[in-house]
């Protein structure tokens, strides 16, 4: 084996040589052949509550009760049985409960529902029901793997019919960013015939 080593150098230099050229022009491309994959999905949300409260008084303004300014209906009757009846008519008003409800529309996503009671002149409850419905946009990124190039060292026995084994290979595999794999090979025969190669591939996109 030495001495088929020895007789071969020159062979071997050359595939070396080889070799290295592959190296270098074939370790490039940035490896962004591949894009991202965005995946977009949209859940609506419901939401719906009820809020009760009671307002409270920030101010009060006093009115001017004087005969000039007051209205003409709340003036007292100088007749006792009339007075009375006034009275009796501004006290159920004043203790009358009053329910009111108005509805205030957010932008197209729902609504938001005010319900108020009203009695001696003040808000004594609120109720605030909601009712809205708006997306949340979820989008997923997966970035793909980062390309490299690879090396890869082997090795093949070979035969055929008459002789088991007939033949020792050796091969460097090369892969880069873009896929693209080139090779160089090496053999000695049992006879001791030196014999070597290059190889190259391309990857072929099937159709899913």
């Amino acid at each position: 084996m030495y001495k088929l080593l020895k007789d071969n150098i020159l062979n071997l230099i050359v595939l070396v040589l080889i070799v290295v050229v592959l190296l270098q022009r074939c370790g490039g491309g940035d490896g962004t052949t591949d894009v991202p994959k965005v995946e977009i999905d949209t859940v609506w949300v419901v939401k719906e509550s009820t809020v009760y409260s009671k307002p409270q008084i920030i101010e009060t303004i006093p009115v001017d009760v004087s005969r000039e300014t007051i209205i003409k209906e709340y003036l007292p009757d100088t007749n006792y049985n009339a007075l009375l009846k006034q009275y009796e008519s501004v006290v159920n008003e004043l203790l009358a409960k009053n329910i009111q409800r108005d509805s205030i529309s957010v932008d197209s996503i729902g609504y938001v529902k005010i319900t108020d009671t009203v009695q001696k002149n003040m808000v004594v409850g609120r109720s605030t029901q909601v009712n809205v419905k708006y997306p949340i946009i979820k989008e997923t990124i997966t970035l793909p793997p980062v390309k490299t190039t690879q090396v890869y060292l082997g090795g093949q026995v070979s035969g055929n019919t008459t002789d088991l084994i007939n033949g020792i290979n050796g091969g460097l595999l090369l892969k880069n960013k873009k896929d693209q794999i080139y090779g160089a090979t090496i053999g000695i025969s049992t006879s001791g015939q030196v014999s070597y190669g290059l190889q190259s591939y391309w990857k072929i996109k099937l159709k899913k």
